[in-house]
């Protein structure tokens, strides 16, 4: 991690297996050659062996977030650059501000254009194209994501314990309050779910993650060939989703598929009048049987993308937003999705209510 603006990531296979502890030995090393070092955040979880690498670094003190009458603390990037600090220490690198309107991969990336050395953590199965497959594996359910870009942009340190190793961990009360122990022991943190995990971050690593991720699901019998079609339905903020999602749910009964209708939330957060409209969408969804997520993105077309391989969908549906000749010149969502998805059939539905017809991409020769 050479110069200014570096990058160095922790990545976790699991949570308690390390990775704040070793980001703050990091950054006591380069205290004691001299640097200048802060800590932007870190999440403390009572543990001691954190608490002792905390001492003698300087920490800034968060800025106040008001949210919904409640206030939260946060990380302060103006506060952190005007340290005139050479390194910064930031935790939970998948982080978002509660009104979802401010990430922390983002303030991370703030605090190198200002020419500060970031070292950071995350788990594995916050990366982008990999949590999926965790939450498919582990059952935990989607988590906030961190793009995969961002991370391989610095330098990148796997931080893995035997699964036993973490299980005496969190036995022990090391990881974990006493009311959360057996919970743990027994859900998440079974040994086969951590060495999923660990199996998941080394592939991430060799760049090998969609054929070690097909082959954890089809060994936990997680992969079914005759399982049920399934229709995505990308919907925006706009009044154009209604006509998408009812669309979708057309083509799923045609099809004997299930729906997932999936809105992806990119940075700039949501009006007030979006969210209205989303939450319609989530009912709607529910009333025509069928599942409902919001996903994170910086790109909405290659979330889509992302989620249709994940999940094994034949058929996206989405609006067309802009007219032949806009769609040429500065591109669209179908556009770009029939290039990400060969094989797929890419339905669009204009906004005046008339359907275009579907486009199945086909393989490059």
């Amino acid at each position: 991690m050479a110069g200014k603006g570096g990058l160095r990531t922790y990545l976790g296979t699991a949570p308690g297996v390390g990775k704040t502890y070793a980001m703050l030995g990091e950054g006591r090393r380069r205290a004691d050659g001299g640097d200048r070092v802060v800590i932007g955040w870190v999440e403390r979880h009572g543990r001691p062996g954190t608490e002792a690498q905390l001492r003698g670094l300087q920490i800034v003190s968060p800025r106040m977030l008001a949210y919904r009458g409640t206030t939260f603390p946060d990380l302060d990037v103006g506060a952190v650059i005007a340290t005139g600090a050479d390194l910064v220490l930031v935790d939970e690198l998948a982080h978002s501000s509660p009104d979802g309107g401010r990430r922390r991969w983002e303030d991370v990336a703030d605090l190198r254009a200002a020419g500060l050395d970031v070292l950071t953590t995350t788990n594995v199965g916050n990366l982008r194209s990999v949590r999926d497959y965790a939450a498919r594996l582990t059952g935990a359910g989607m988590v906030e994501s961190v793009p995969d870009e961002f991370v391989r942009s610095g330098e990148v340190v796997l931080v893995d314990l035997p699964p036993e190793a973490l299980r005496q961990r969190i036995a022990s009360g090391q990881v974990f309050s006493g009311d959360r122990l057996g919970g743990a022991l027994a859900d998440y943190f079974r040994t086969s779910n951590l060495e999923a995990l660990s199996e998941l971050a080394r592939a991430w690593i060799a760049d090998r993650l969609a054929t070690v991720g097909e082959e954890l699901l089809a060994r936990r019998g997680l992969v079914d060939p005759a399982s049920r079609a399934l229709v995505i339905a990308g919907v925006s903020g706009s009044e154009w989703g209604e006509r998408v999602l009812r669309r979708a749910a057309e083509l799923a009964v045609e099809d004997d598929a299930d729906l997932l209708v999936v809105h992806v939330n990119v940075a700039d957060g949501l009006a007030h009048r979006r969210r209205l409209l989303l939450d319609r969408y989530r009912d709607r969804t529910a009333e025509l049987g069928g599942t409902y997520t919001e996903i994170d993105g910086d790109a909405p077309a290659d979330a889509l993308a992302e989620i249709t391989r994940a999940r094994g969908a034949h058929r996206v549906v989405v609006a067309r937003h802009r007219t032949r000749l806009g769609e040429l010149v500065r591109g669209s969502v179908a556009l770009r999705l029939r290039r990400l998805l060969p094989g797929i059939t890419i339905d669009v539905v204009r906004p005046g209510g008339a359907r275009q017809q579907p486009e199945p991409t086909t393989q490059p020769t």
